[in-house]
């Protein structure tokens, strides 16, 4: 099957959910045989035709700036859009399988889909609706248009999650449209790192931006650590990271977090197994794939409950972890509650991987094959 990825982000040159999922399917799906092509950005250096492992990837135009301040550039999302459009149409391919974000290149899909009768699936990690006038004020209602229109372009969508196959059905896509492959994890590649030899009490791993909260998690491992000493272990980089230095600073927090920026995937994994629980506190989660690798590690997670946090669907209350408000002091009790029983901890840290075993990539790729192979009705 000769298969077409569309994203303007890719993997490892940009380090995302969405990016680590690509990455993840399409080195599975070559190594079984089939013709697997990336259409991005051209983040590397070199021809804007490469091949790697077995992946054609396709750098349709030079990299722009990703993000003006805390927002992803509308011009780098246009330009994609519009350079991505030749040379998808110059290929023809079984399936075309475009990334949600950041929504313009869709139509360049759809419209080499009617032009080839290419099958065409759009993955979706998570409906905005009314987000959208948070992230750009009013302009919001284009936002909320321009989502709801792609929406409706795809043949199927791959929604990541439960929560984004519901909210996709909420705003006029068909639910036979629709069907849910998750996110995963490499389980051979985690079982054979071990823990750093920095030990901590609590990890995160995510991008540093306001809706992961980290402000929140600062303040709340500060007041655990009235009670008890604790080592806290922030992964990623962002442009929340100097707000957050400050933050600990202010908190005098010194001797308590460790900001160890971008890391490499074994590190990143050897950190978490590492640390004595996972914290999340992360209101907009399309999926969360580093929640899935901390409980493949054996990591239980504390979470919160929000509206578009869909990593409460990875975590059983009590269980494998803990899900609880988002505020200081409920933050802080799940801490001190989790650090402060280990054989209960010990428990949930044995339940984790269990409850994740149908995650594993390998088991995501064969879904999504079978997914790709269904015949346009």
């Amino acid at each position: 099957m000769r298969i077409a990825f569309v994203t303007d982000v890719v993997y490892p040159f940009i380090k995302g959910g969405a990016e680590k999922r690509i990455y993840e399917l399409s080195s599975r799906l070559a190594a079984s045989g089939h013709d697997v092509h990336i259409f991005s950005i051209r983040w590397w250096d070199g021809p804007s035709v490469k091949i790697v492992n077995g992946i054609t990837y396709h750098g349709v135009c030079k990299p722009r700036q990703l993000y003006e301040g805390d927002r992803r550039s509308i011009v780098e999302a246009l330009a994609f859009g519009l350079f991505v459009t030749v040379p998808l149409l110059r290929e023809r391919f079984d399936v075309i399988d475009c990334n949600q974000h950041p929504y313009f290149s869709m139509f360049s899909c759809k419209l080499a889909s009617l032009l080839k009768g290419e099958r065409f699936y759009a993955t979706w990690h998570e409906v905005w609706g009314d987000y959208w006038y948070e992230y750009i004020g009013k302009a919001g209602f284009f936002g909320k248009l321009v989502e709801r229109v792609t929406a409706m372009l795809p043949d199927r969508i791959i929604a990541v999650s439960a929560r984004t196959a519901n909210e996709l059905s909420n705003i006029g896509v068909r639910r036979e449209k629709i069907i849910v492959i998750p996110n995963g994890f490499a389980g051979g590649n985690i079982r054979v790192i071990g823990p750093s030899t920095a030990i901590f009490d609590v990890a995160f791993a995510g991008r540093l931006i306001k809706d992961k909260h980290v402000d929140v998690l600062l303040r709340a491992c500060a007041e655990a650590s009235k009670t008890r000493p604790i080592k806290l272990i922030v992964i990623g980089d962002g442009p929340e990271r100097k707000a957050l230095e400050a933050l600990a600073s202010e908190l005098h927090m010194e001797e308590i977090v460790t900001f160890a920026g971008l890391v490499e995937e074994s590190s990143l994994i050897a950190s978490i197994k590492a640390a004595k629980t996972f914290v999340l506190p992360s209101t907009r989660e399309g999926f969360s794939i580093t929640t899935l690798e901390a409980l493949a590690c054996g990591v239980p997670v504390i979470t919160v409950n929000g509206e578009k946090n869909s990593a409460q669907e990875l975590v059983e209350n009590t269980v494998t972890g803990l899900i609880v408000g988002l505020s200081e002091k409920e933050l802080s009790k799940a801490i001190l509650d989790m650090l402060g029983d280990e054989p209960k901890r010990k428990r949930m840290s044995d339940r984790c991987f269990k409850s994740i075993e149908r995650f594993d990539w390998d088991i995501v790729a064969a879904r999504l094959l079978e997914c790709y192979q269904v015949r346009r009705t």
